[in-house]
């Protein structure tokens, strides 16, 4: 008979952890198995533990995150002027993203940036990752580097996420809108969206958008009108599908 050492995975909750917000005590409570379940020093341990387990599940998300935004960057081209030497440099972190798009407003470095956000990490990667998404390749990654597993998914409600899906959200979409925030420092008042902007012909109820579709401006601060473009007359993936 062979004997293997491998430790059995932790059973997660698939709301675990609050993702959106710390954590509270009655939250964790929640994870309590046992006969301890009611009393409240063992509700606040699990909160210590809830707590690690997130800050480690997030220290991986945002490595990955970092090294998506890297190859999206290397995959459009993207570049930035160094303020230093005046040198045109390739983007290699969020940073030097952040510095293209506040330096460049163009319908090009539009075009890289839906592609990054809106369209590589669902469609493109589908394509090279076993038809994952990056949040779902992700939080495979997660789970295995972690020897965690979920239970009681049949309690999930028909269109929640896992704790781990919508802690890889929150962190993606607070890149997204560190890099293209707009300030003093910008030197246009350009944007892309995959919104609908609420404007009147434009704005249409019910509206499906196409995954190629999106939303762009000009003139954000001045009321520019928005328009949309898609792959039927402008090539949003900017050629990089």
């Amino acid at each position: 008979m062979t004997s293997t050492n491998e430790t059995p995975p932790s059973q997660w909750r698939w709301d675990r952890f609050d993702a959106k917000k710390v954590t509270s005590v009655a939250w964790a409570r929640r994870n309590c198995l046992g006969n301890d379940t009611d009393n409240p020093s063992t509700h606040h341990a699990m909160q210590r533990r809830v707590l690690q387990d997130e800050k480690a599940a997030s220290r991986i998300i945002a490595g990955e995150l970092h090294q998506f935004l890297h190859d999206a960057a290397d995959i459009t081209g993207m570049t930035y002027r160094c303020k230093l030497t005046g040198h045109t440099l390739a983007c290699v972190n969020s940073k030097d993203i952040r510095l293209s798009w506040v330096q460049d407003g163009s319908a090009e470095n539009l075009h890289r940036l839906a592609w990054m956000f809106y369209y590589y990490g669902t469609e493109i990667h589908k394509l090279g990752r076993s038809t994952l998404t990056h949040g779902e390749w992700v939080e495979r990654k997660v789970m295995t580097a972690m020897n965690i597993a979920y239970v009681h998914l049949a309690d999930l409600p028909i269109g929640q996420r896992t704790c781990l899906q919508q802690l890889y959200s929150k962190k993606f979409n607070d890149l997204r809108t560190n890099i293209m925030r707009l300030g003093n420092s910008c030197r246009h008042t350009s944007m892309i969206k995959k919104e609908q902007p609420k404007e009147r012909g434009l704005f249409r109820k019910n509206f499906k958008r196409p995954k190629t579709t999106f939303f762009v401006t000009i003139g954000i601060q001045d009321n520019t009108p928005w328009e949309k473009v898609s792959s039927n007359g402008v090539d949003i993936s900017g050629g990089y599908s």
